[in-house]
């Protein structure tokens, strides 16, 4: 199959797309102008690289030409401002939707368009880039074309730089305290990267007669609490977890609101007051799918060096 592929060059998306190569599909990958050095390395065929820009939709002309498929993944995180953030994952998402349309691509013609979005579930704390990527899947639903959405939520494994090498560094620590705000007993339910390719691996070989929509999660919520000693268990290190009482925490809040704005403060203490578990029975019974749990996951991505640099 001919899939074409947003944010390969991303955490899932290198995953994915090594996965996708090694099962035998043709590839055309969307790269930004300049990061033609950060395109995944793949065993066998290469894919095709096409430059253009989710921001720029006139440079997206051609991109879904011949393809049968578009696995959107690309997205602008919450570290840039909210005019970025609207123009990669709302913009973005109507120019390729737009192209799709230019290309003749319908439901009717077999053309299929999966998303991966790990911010359209999660906890009802406000944030601007949950909201773009909300409105990104409502776009793609709505759009007449035959969809499926994948949903996982918090994921981890090798080569994360940007959240799993740091908690792991930080539980890896000889000595010190890991601060938890509050009794750490709201739950969150990570996914291990390996798991969430295999959900949509399976779905290739899935009767696709209706649109789908699966979130992926570990097998079971844990407690942020047991979140933190399995990390620090698999880690080997130092570090004590210790608990900050909701007063403890509100009464830090305000000092630091005297000197600055708090308010991404008042969301983080806000989110850990919060239950963080999805159902995934859909995704376990139609696709055979089973998740590994934290603390398997968490002590095979520990293993070797990679994240201690």
């Amino acid at each position: 199959m001919r899939i074409a592929i947003t944010g390969s060059t991303g955490f899932i998306g290198g995953y994915l797309t090594r996965a996708l190569a090694e099962a035998g599909h043709e590839l055309r990958l969307l790269i930004r102008p300049g990061r033609e050095e950060a395109a995944p390395a793949v065993a066998g065929a290469q894919p095709e690289l096409f430059i253009g820009n989710l921001s720029d939709a006139k440079s997206l002309e051609g991109f879904l030409e011949g393809c049968e498929l578009l696995i959107h993944l690309a997205s602008a995180h919450d570290h840039l401002n909210d005019e970025e953030m609207r123009a990669v994952n709302i913009g973005g998402t109507e120019a390729l939707i737009a192209e799709a349309e230019r290309c003749g691509h319908s439901g009717s013609s077999g053309f299929e368009i999966w998303v991966v979005s790990s911010a359209v579930i999660g906890a009802p704390v406000y944030s601007y880039y949950r909201d773009t990527k909300r409105i990104q899947e409502k776009l793609i639903r709505g759009c007449g074309i035959n969809w499926t959405s994948f949903r996982p939520t918090l994921v981890y494994g090798e080569g994360d730089m940007r959240h799993t090498a740091p908690l792991l560094r930080k539980c890896a620590e000889p000595k010190g305290k890991f601060l938890v705000p509050h009794d750490g007993k709201s739950m969150i339910n990570p996914v291990h990267v390996d798991d969430v390719v295999d959900a949509v691996m399976r779905f290739f070989n899935f009767d696709r007669g209706v649109d789908c929509c699966y979130e992926l999660a570990g097998p079971q919520g844990l407690p942020y609490n047991q979140f933190v000693d399995a990390t620090i268990a698999a880690t080997g290190g130092g570090v004590r977890r210790r608990n900050i009482s909701k007063a403890w925490a509100d009464r830090l809040i305000f000092l630091k609101g005297l000197f600055t704005d708090v308010t991404e403060d008042r969301r983080a203490s806000a989110y850990f007051m919060l239950h963080h578990e999805h159902n995934i029975t859909n995704a376990v019974e139609e696709l055979g799918w089973t998740p590994r749990s934290y603390e398997e996951g968490i002590r095979e991505v520990a293993k070797g060096d990679w994240w201690r640099a």
